[in-house]
């Protein structure tokens, strides 16, 4: 009867927990990141160096204007990263499952982060969409802009004027970089959680700042493949 009852599942929460503990920290990562991701932008609009997009906005908009755009990206981050991370940890652990529960090769974290990748990039395409036109949006001449209020003022004009279908313009080149970023990021945190724990002996703490160290540095190598 004591087998029976600790076989039996935890509840919801195990299962949506991977959801939340991503959609929470991409959020909160989007508000440290924005004002750097807005210059970005406007560096890629070829507004200039970062000291001169930077001097600009501040002196004609303001030091709101670092923030433009700042509703989508939590919305983003509600939906890709939520998506992305929780259905790589659904699909790893069915993987584990499927494995009788030995630790995944590393080739197979890969393809749960491929295919998280994708997911992740399908829901929140939308919401990329969206943060990409607030963001340029200052930089078109007046009667060019949309002016959109927030995110879901974005979003409801996209679908009134474009159609339903406009929300994933761009979504090709999204999903498939979506698909290298996370196949190498997500793949390469759990490998090294692995190396780690097990064969290092490091405590958690120091397990999940190496991991993330090493899943960083694959995130750029990803990027300068992708640059490249």
């Amino acid at each position: 009867m004591a087998d029976q009852k600790s076989a039996k599942p935890a509840g919801v929460w195990p299962t949506v927990k991977p959801f939340v503990n991503g959609g929470c920290s991409g959020m909160l990562a989007t508000c440290v990141i924005q004002p750097i991701d807005m210059i970005k932008v406007r560096i890629q609009l070829g507004q200039g160096s970062a000291v001169h997009v930077t001097k600009n906005m501040l002196a004609n908009e303001g030091v709101g204007a670092f923030y433009k755009g700042l509703s989508a990206g939590l919305l983003r981050q509600a939906t890709y990263t939520t998506a992305r991370l929780g259905s790589f940890r659904i699909l790893t652990n069915k993987a584990v499952a499927a494995n009788d529960g030995k630790p995944l090769p590393l080739y197979q974290k890969a393809l749960c982060g491929l295919t998280a990748g994708a997911i992740g990039a399908t829901v929140g395409s939308p919401a990329d969409l969206a943060l990409i036109r607030m963001q340029a949006d200052a930089t078109l001449p007046l009667a060019q802009r949309r002016n959109y209020n927030n995110a879901f003022h974005a979003l409801t004009r996209i679908v009134r004027d474009e159609g339903v279908l406009s929300l994933w313009k761009g979504a090709g080149p999204t999903v498939v970089r979506a698909m290298a970023l996370n196949m190498g990021m997500l793949a390469s945190y759990d490998q090294s959680v692995e190396f780690f724990r097990d064969s290092v002996g490091l405590g958690e703490a120091s397990t999940v700042v190496g991991a993330s160290a090493v899943s960083g540095f694959s995130l750029l190598l990803a990027v300068y493949r992708l640059i490249l």
